[in-house]
């Protein structure tokens, strides 16, 4: 229920902005981890001698790759978490 306070004006268009901003970000960011997920199975599916490219002794292009699909995943969870404490938060309080 939006109570209307007369003098103040109606967040209600701040919200839907905020909404969308947040929105549009996690579409993003999801977006860029399924490329980057996807984008290593379709290798793993379709390339395996790319991925078994040896770079030196016991060291392989997929061993490589793995784990940078496992840090690509940390780094966009930080990218959002920083928005969120910079942006999204800061939304929230001027709509209080």
């Amino acid at each position: 229920m939006n109570v209307v306070i007369p003098g103040k004006p109606d967040p209600a268009p701040s919200v839907s902005a905020l909404a969308k901003k947040r929105l549009t970000v996690a579409l993003v960011l999801s977006a860029a981890m399924i490329v980057i997920y996807f984008g290593f199975m379709g290798l793993f599916a379709f390339d395996k001698p790319l991925l078994g490219t040896i770079l030196m002794p016991g060291l392989s292009l997929c061993i490589v790759l793995g784990p940078l699909v496992i840090i690509f995943s940390f780094a966009l969870c930080l990218v959002y978490v920083l928005w969120a404490n910079r942006v999204f938060d800061a939304g929230i309080r001027n709509l209080r």
